[in-house]
């Protein structure tokens, strides 16, 4: 189970890699620690998971980073309901700015609500005593950009002004990575925070990185053994964050300082797995750009022009036994289209 983790994140880095840290209850509770501390402490995080289902809609589909969590609300002393509270927390973690972001997240929190509407309706006869449960949207920006707010979705409406009264408002909650002190996270973000100072501090020059990574690594050597799968699901997080950002000629001194880092000599025979987890990751991904790119240059010698669609379509497929297909179909294919490779999804 450690393994497949593992191999998602680093595998998924760039697109998935936080998404994957954020279905981790203990990690979600250090995010909202940073801004909402009063509200973490009435969720009950020993029973805090993710939903197995998604609530983007298809428009969406090109950015779903999304993760949804519940957990039961805390009962308030001296109050007795025979209904437990739950909370839906919806995280959307964005790397770059996005002006439609007001649009989506109410589109997000509608769905969570119409997917509570749905079930009570399978317990229930009517919907006249429905209750519903509240929804905490949060757009977690780590990106390097500046964004200063999600916006409101009246500002995006012509004559938005004359029709505000009409228009949706919702306010999520905003965690600004970039803007966060560096003292915050360390004081009130827990581990995950120390990983996020990283994360923040990630073009940082290379001897300011490295003492940095250094003093994270140590950190983390004090996570309980009760959450070990964590502490290894955030190391190699911090890895996979080395090899894709960090200059090659970095990565050799940087891998050493996570090693020596490392208290334990069980943990540092992880800590090199994971290094080869990530080289035998990083060759894949080697071999699969270079059917990309040959596949593409055989199909502009065969047939001159390629749709920009078809190239698309080749940029973003993983599965190399398809793209060994469609490189056999180039011998012999007589047309574009006799190929087969359709518009991406």
């Amino acid at each position: 189970m450690g393994e497949s983790r593992v191999q998602q994140i680093v595998r998924q880095f760039s697109e998935n890699g936080m998404r994957l840290l954020l279905e981790n209850p203990h990690n979600v509770c250090d995010l909202l620690g940073l801004s909402v501390p009063d509200i973490v402490q009435k969720i009950d995080s020993s029973r805090l998971k993710p939903i197995q289902t998604t609530f983007v809609q298809r428009d969406y589909r090109h950015v779903e980073s999304d993760v949804v969590l519940v957990a039961p609300l805390r009962r308030r002393k001296g109050k007795r309901s025979a209904r437990r509270l739950l909370i839906y927390i919806l995280i959307e973690h964005q790397s770059e700015p996005d002006p439609l972001m007001p649009l989506r997240v109410l589109d997000y929190v509608v769905q969570i609500f119409r997917y509570q509407v749905r079930e009570w309706s399978k317990t229930h006869r009517s919907l006249a005593r429905i209750r519903l449960d509240p929804v905490l949207p949060v757009v977690f920006y780590t990106g390097t950009r500046r964004w200063d707010t999600p916006g409101r979705l009246v500002d995006l409406v012509d004559l938005g002004e004359q029709f505000e009264a009409m228009t949706p408002a919702i306010e999520p909650l905003f965690i600004n990575l970039p803007e966060i002190p560096a003292e915050t996270l360390e004081t009130q973000g827990g581990y995950f925070g120390s990983v996020l100072r990283l994360v923040q501090q990630r073009k940082s020059r290379p001897r300011e990185f490295q003492q940095l990574l250094n003093e994270v690594v140590q950190h983390l050597e004090t996570m309980p053994e009760p959450e070990r799968l964590r502490w290894l699901e955030l190391l190699s997080y911090i890895v996979a964050l080395v090899y894709h950002v960090r200059d090659p000629s970095e990565q050799p001194n940087l891998q050493r300082t996570v090693e020596s880092s490392v208290q334990t000599d069980e943990h540092r025979q992880e800590i090199f797995q994971m290094r080869r987890t990530i080289a035998d990751e990083l060759k894949e991904e080697g071999a699969i750009w270079n059917r990309r790119q040959v596949l593409i240059r055989q199909l502009k010698r065969r047939f001159e022009n390629v749709p920009a669609e078809v190239s698309a379509t080749i940029r973003a497929t993983d599965d190399p036994e398809q793209l060994d297909e469609w490189l056999d179909l180039v011998v012999t294919a007589q047309s574009l289209d006799d190929i087969g490779i359709g518009a991406p999804a």
